[in-house]
């Protein structure tokens, strides 16, 4: 009698992340994924069509658990809004890095692929529209709580520093060794400048 996965898809999912931020991409095989999470591999097939899907998939879905990390943080924090935003960012942006690395690493190695091939996979890499826009209305949310100042979130500048901070933790972490160092110095960033720009 076949063994009965309780949330398959979730299994599947942690496996193949804990794989590919292990591995290689091109070491880790859908096969091997369905060996460590005791399936058939046309199991795996039924969810993933491809290797490639299911390290998207996997990508995504890192993602998506990361905001309902910092949303749950948000909801149970009484003080300190901002730095543990900061705090919690930073952490998930360098445990995603390898696997961001490999994903831009097989792309730009993959001779088989054509020019437009190349930039809908980039695009695929980038965050899901809906989940940037729900991370981008807590950062607003956290702001508001942090700095007790009334901010409306289609504010093109509020979007523009969101932007810049989501582009600067990896940029701050890849260049200065000092985690604590760098959330201080992108906290007093926003801080000045919410407070010079909108505390009028």
């Amino acid at each position: 009698m076949p063994k009965i996965i309780e949330n398959l898809e979730e299994e599947i999912a942690q496996t193949a992340l804990e794989l590919f931020r292990d591995n290689p991409y091109q070491n880790v095989s859908m096969r091997k994924i369905a060996s460590e999470v005791g399936i058939a591999v046309g199991t795996l097939y039924n969810y993933y069509p491809n290797k490639w899907e299911l390290y998207i998939g996997v990508f995504e879905e890192s993602w998506r658990e990361t905001y309902q990390v910092l949303k749950k943080s948000c909801q149970q924090s009484e003080q300190n809004y901002l730095q543990g935003y900061l705090e919690l960012i930073t952490e998930e942006m360098a445990a995603k890095k390898s696997i961001v690395r490999e994903l831009f690493r097989y792309i730009m190695n993959d001779l088989e692929i054509g020019e437009e091939e190349q930039k809908q996979k980039f695009n695929r890499i980038r965050f899901p529209k809906v989940l940037i826009n729900q991370i981008y209305e807590l950062f607003v949310n956290i702001l508001k709580k942090e700095f007790e100042l009334e901010l409306n979130k289609d504010d093109s500048n509020l979007y523009r520093l969101f932007t810049m901070i989501q582009t600067d933790i990896p940029l701050l972490d890849q260049n200065f060794a000092d985690k604590s160092d760098n959330i201080q110095f992108l906290y007093q960033i926003i801080s000045s400048y919410v407070v010079k720009k909108f505390n009028n």
